[in-house]
């Protein structure tokens, strides 16, 4: 167990997971120089496991981050409703379905003054401040219902994020123009390292932000319209992960690596909470139709290529994970030497199973030779 200090001055523990009931591999014994000896298939899922956890948090020593769920839209208050088009794509957004960061927008709002004020003469809509120009949009505001009572023509900028109203009862419709920054899911995260705190940005969904608010002057808002702000490398993820979640399901990858193949899925929705999606897909990868071969007959070979399974993942993650982190950690290629030590002795008992297998496990080594 490891703590980590994070950018607020909490410490977070970072451990692996107690591994379950035990599946003799009498023919397949891991000899690593670190003292772990895998012989069930739930241990190659926890040392996978741990594996991926040492690569984002030990060997880079990242601090711990809690990813968000995508939220949905919500208007309340004076804001009754609204529509969005991605300018950018020039689609329409369905209901609930986040902005992208980087991409510009058209948001119309639809505004419900529920009465005549004689205190307060005005009051003002705002796009939020964080917000930039949409391309090639040279106003953040356009008025829809000029008959308005409340709408001054002559006082109305629309080139300016704030556009005041007389305040008046009815309803009326306008539209924000405005782009989202390309960063702004990237929040900054802290890395300790023996030379010292290293930041690197990572990708969170953004839940819960105002897109645009109602406030009466010298009174607190009257409504606001909020939703979700995700990017590209989010959604890539989320897309790749419900595709390969149903390899399984649909009988593209047999049942009996169901486990396995849920492990990993589970390690890959670990990265995503932590805001890696990036390696989260990568992990995603390793699960492909080709890398799980329809078991053979008999109990001994099924567990055979099932725990091999398990290994070419692990390699895979290594070579993915460790090798980001090389310049950071000064163990990371001795951790690499001694996986190939190993897949060297799975290879000699593949190959007497499976030569198409041992032959993927050489080529696999091979390839760790190159890198390291």
């Amino acid at each position: 167990m490891r703590l980590v200090r994070g950018a607020s001055g909490n410490c977070h523990e970072v451990s692996g997971r107690p591994t379950g009931r035990k599946i003799e591999l009498s023919f397949l014994m891991l000899k690593l120089s670190r003292g772990i000896r895998a012989t069930s298939l739930k241990e190659f899922r926890s040392f996978a496991s741990i594996l991926a956890l040492l690569a984002v948090f030990t060997l880079s020593g990242a601090t711990l981050a809690h990813a968000q769920t995508e939220g949905g839209w919500t208007p309340s208050g004076w804001v009754s409703g609204a529509t969005i088009s991605d300018l950018t794509g020039n689609t329409p957004l369905v209901q609930n379905q986040p902005l992208i960061a980087g991409h510009s927008y058209n948001a119309t709002l639809t505004i419900v003054v529920p009465n005549t004020s004689t205190s307060t003469k005005t009051f003002q809509v705002s796009v939020n401040a964080n917000f930039l120009a949409a391309s090639n949009q040279p106003i953040f505001w356009a008025m829809h219902t000029v008959n308005y009572p409340g709408y001054n023509m002559t006082g109305f900028t629309g080139g300016s994020k704030i556009v005041t109203f007389n305040y008046d009862q009815g309803t009326f419709k306008l539209s924000a123009y405005f782009q989202v920054p390309v960063n702004f899911t990237n929040p900054s995260a802290t890395y300790v390292t023996p030379s010292g705190n290293v930041s690197q940005s990572i990708h969170l969904t953004q839940n819960g932000v105002i897109i645009a608010s109602v406030v009466p002057v010298g009174s607190t808002s009257a409504g606001d319209f909020t939703a979700s702000v995700s990017d590209q490398t989010i959604q890539t993820y989320l897309t790749d992960y419900n595709q390969t979640a149903s390899l399984v399901p649909s009988g593209k990858i047999s049942a009996t690596y169901s486990p396995l193949v849920n492990s990993i899925l589970n390690e890959a929705q670990a990265l995503y909470k932590l805001g890696f999606p990036d390696q989260g897909t990568t992990l995603l990868g390793t699960i492909t139709s080709s890398a799980f071969p329809v078991p053979p007959s008999g109990a001994l070979q099924t567990d055979l290529l099932v725990g091999l399974a398990a290994a070419v993942v692990v390699i895979i993650l290594l070579a993915v994970m460790t090798l980001r982190s090389r310049g950071r950690s000064g163990y990371s290629v001795g951790i690499i030497n001694d996986v190939q030590k190993d897949l060297a002795v799975l290879e000699v008992t593949a190959a007497k199973y499976d030569k198409a297998m041992a032959d993927k496990l050489k080529s696999l080594r091979d390839k760790l030779s190159e890198s390291s």
